[in-house]
């Protein structure tokens, strides 16, 4: 069953432009407009100088303005080549100009005249330009130079309209096989198209994405890639002319292009030639063929006059040059030599691979032990072909067959048998979708404890539309798996993770028909939205653009859940980060926060500076007379135990305001990492005081000192405020209490000194 295309006129709409009004409005403008007819049809006819010549375009009337208004360019050819102007399949002596795109402006069609002023005016700029600046009309013409020449020389091309997709070894001159199309259903699919591969080094996977197998080689033929320099932009419309250009382009190349097709070009007897010719220009490399055909086997006709026995025409040209097409398709090139492994290859895996593809990872192997069943046929990338067959390798074909260069193999490994270091050393990313988290986090003990350097990412996406979320663990990086499964209460390590917005042990599965089909409810909007969210993180990473651990999560409206009467966590309650990548490091993680740091007490209260933050102080500490004070504030956290614990400063900025004895920060800097930081770590890291360095030894604190905490402590009343003053050979640490200043001893003094 093939889809139905309906093709034919539907019914018209009822509107007709009213031409008297937007002719009234010029009779009293800056451009010289009249009324005229056209092939028997009404237009509008605008006159304007340039280059000391009257120059005329014209507008034919059409019912509904849904652009900017079209115009022609009269008699155009009394004006030789001129850039953005081509002839017109309806109008014999006027040029259709081309001016931008002109259904990518907002058109005012209220006020239809407004719309024929701009249009008018972008036209008169651009033919002026080009008649008064023949250099300018030279550089678009080499610019636009594959469009001008299709579109001046379409009836050159041949009556089949021949289209060669070519996948050559770059753009330099070289000899290419050319095999003849294998179906005739569709002229302008590869099928039915003309491929030139190169006579050595293709990839398999060229061979395959053409189709080499199916495909016979051309018979007594040339095929060979000539690389132009420069070309006479007076664009052929004869065959005669044809054959003159291309003799003038070919006298044109570079002498060493000229040795390269005299040796391999010039001794051959065949039928046929098909040259591939590509040009520099402005906008890149364009491509296009010509191709020299007759009765007999000759030698190819290096001059115009040799010509004279041989047929000439026009082939359409598609190049498959990896460095061109990646870039212009979306892929990018700086990934086509890594190599990540998918674990998982269901609803969420195959969209991933499919992402993966199409940024253009050069090597992707999938592993999953599963089978594509109709069940999975509304939320999977398969389809009825691969019924019954095994997701990983049907998915790795699939790759194969859309992206060229991809390298994609099927594997039927399930994740826990593939804790092998020296198989996971191999790759540069691990990416798992397997929506098991007893599996993920025993793989993930695997990797941490035998010290695999390999990143990966876990990903998985919760029922009804929730959300989905990634997190990418990057070794020796602060931030794991783990901190995604700390209790945010206890610190201790949960079953469940802490990025979900579903609390746990609540029946989300559903089953139609027992046990053999159990699953969990959502549609393939949710698993393509996690897809692609884990398929960012993981493109970002190979790029390095994201180099540390990173978590990001996305959240759904969570109707359907509610209306299951399910419970949502209070993550879910207060986010509002859709898609933010933010770190992945949990404070209360055991793994990636060392316990180890000074703690500082007065009475109950207690805080705990990391000794790594006793170092970030230290660094600043005035020891020099020329060194300024600086300061920022305390980021962290309170414990269910009631520890309060810094997590993070924030440090001084370009914009603070420094002084050997006093500072002033830059208050809207500072407060940004604050919220930033509260954000981030789901509303536990908060502001807890401030942090200044003394010129002193033994720091006290000063009067400005004082009033600036008590006023800091009044205004967060809701919490307990901390102040740390940071001298040459001691830390200070105080609060307020009853608007009293307290000290608050460190319960080792020795570990204390900054000496």
């Amino acid at each position: 069953m093939h889809p139905q295309v309906h093709q034919g006129p539907l019914k018209e709409p009822d509107v007709t432009l009213n031409y008297e009004t937007i002719f009234q409005h010029f009779l009293s403008s800056e451009f010289y407009v009249e009324p005229a007819l056209v092939n028997d049809k009404d237009a509008l006819s605008v006159t304007f100088e340039a280059a000391e010549k009257l120059v005329s375009i014209i507008h034919i009337c059409t019912d509904e303005l849904f652009q900017l208004p079209q115009f022609y360019l009269k008699n155009y050819k009394a004006y030789g080549s001129l850039a953005h102007v081509l002839p017109s399949s309806f109008y014999d002596e006027y040029g259709y100009i081309c001016v931008n795109h002109l259904d990518s402006v907002s058109v005012n069609f209220e006020r239809p005249e407004l719309a024929f002023e701009e249009s008018i005016r972008r036209h008169i700029k651009l033919l002026k330009s080009q008649l008064e600046n023949p250099d300018f009309n030279q550089m678009e013409l080499k610019r636009e130079f594959l469009t001008n020449w299709q579109k001046s020389a379409e009836y050159l091309y041949d009556s089949g309209s021949k289209y060669l997709f070519c996948s050559s070894n770059g753009d330099d001159c070289q000899k290419l096989e050319l095999y003849s199309p294998f179906s005739r259903r569709s002229k302008f699919s590869i099928p039915a198209s003309f491929v030139a591969l190169p006579s050595n080094g293709e990839s398999a996977a060229i061979a395959e994405y053409f189709g080499k197998e199916k495909r016979t080689p051309r018979a007594n033929c040339l095929c060979f890639v000539i690389p132009l320099e420069e070309v006479d932009t007076s664009f052929p419309q004869t065959e005669s002319e044809l054959k003159l250009w291309l003799a003038d382009a070919l006298a044109r190349v570079s002498e060493s292009t000229k040795k390269i097709i005299k040796t391999e070009l010039w001794g051959p007897r065949v039928k046929e030639f098909w040259l591939v010719l590509n040009l520099p220009t402005p906008s890149g490399k364009s491509w296009f063929g010509i191709r020299l055909f007759r009765d007999e086997k000759k030698p190819f006709p290096n001059t115009f006059e040799k010509m004279s026995g041989w047929k000439a025409s026009l082939f359409h040209v598609d190049s498959y040059n990896r460095e061109r097409l990646m870039p212009r398709s979306g892929a990018e090139s700086t990934l086509a030599d890594k190599h990540v492994l998918l674990v998982g290859c269901g609803s969420v895996g195959s969209e991933l691979a499919h992402k993966l593809g199409a940024a253009g990872v050069g090597e992707i192997d999938i592993s999953d032990t599963d089978i594509f069943t109709p069940s999975n046929t509304y939320r999977h990338t398969l389809d009825q072909s691969s019924i019954y067959q095994f997701k990983s390798t049907s998915v790795a074909k699939q790759l194969m067959k859309k992206y060229p260069w991809v390298k994609a193999t099927g594997q039927l490994y399930s994740l826990l048998s593939l804790r092998k270091k020296e198989l996971l050393s191999l790759y540069d990313l691990i990416i798992v979708a397997v929506g098991n988290p007893t599996h993920e986090r025993l793989f993930h003990e695997y990797i941490s404890e035998s010290g695999i350097k390999t990143p990966a990412i876990y990903t998985w996406l919760e029922g009804y539309g929730v959300g989905g979320h990634a997190v990418l663990s990057v070794p020796n990086k602060s931030g794991c798996l783990r901190c995604a499964y700390v209790e945010p209460e206890t610190g201790a390590r949960g079953l469940a993770s802490n990025l979900n917005f579903l609390t746990e042990d609540q029946d989300i599965v559903k089953n139609h028909a027992g046990c053999g089909e159990m699953f969990i409810p959502y549609g393939a909007v949710s698993s393509t939205q996690t897809a692609v969210m884990a398929a960012d993180l993981g493109i970002r990473f190979l790029n390095k653009q994201v180099t540390s651990s990173t978590k990001v999560s996305w959240k759904g409206d969570g109707a359907d859940a509610v209306r299951e009467g399910l419970k949502f966590t209070p993550r879910s309650n207060n986010f509002q980060a859709s898609l933010e990548k933010h770190p992945l490091l949990h404070p209360l993680c055991d793994t990636c926060n060392s316990i180890d740091g000074n703690e500082y007490q007065h009475g109950s209260m207690r805080i705990r500076i990391p000794s790594s933050i006793e170092r970030q102080l230290s660094s600043y500490r005035q020891i020099s007379p020329n060194m300024t004070e600086a300061a920022g504030l305390l980021i962290g956290f309170n414990k269910s135990s009631g520890e309060t614990c810094i997590h993070q400063l924030t440090t001084p900025k370009e914009t603070d305001t420094r002084h050997r004895a006093h500072f002033k920060l830059d208050a809207q800097a500072h407060q940004q990492e604050v919220d930033a930081a509260f954000k981030g770590s789901d509303h536990m890291l908060g502001y807890l005081g401030t942090w200044h360095t003394h010129p002193q030894d033994f720091p006290e604190p000063s009067m400005p000192d004082i009033t600036d905490w008590q006023t800091h402590n009044k205004e967060n009343h809701e919490r307990q405020l901390f102040f740390i003053v940071v001298g040459r050979l001691k830390i200070a640490v105080y609060t307020v209490m009853d608007d009293k200043i307290i000290e608050l001893k460190p319960t080792n003094p020795e570990a204390c000194s900054n000496a």
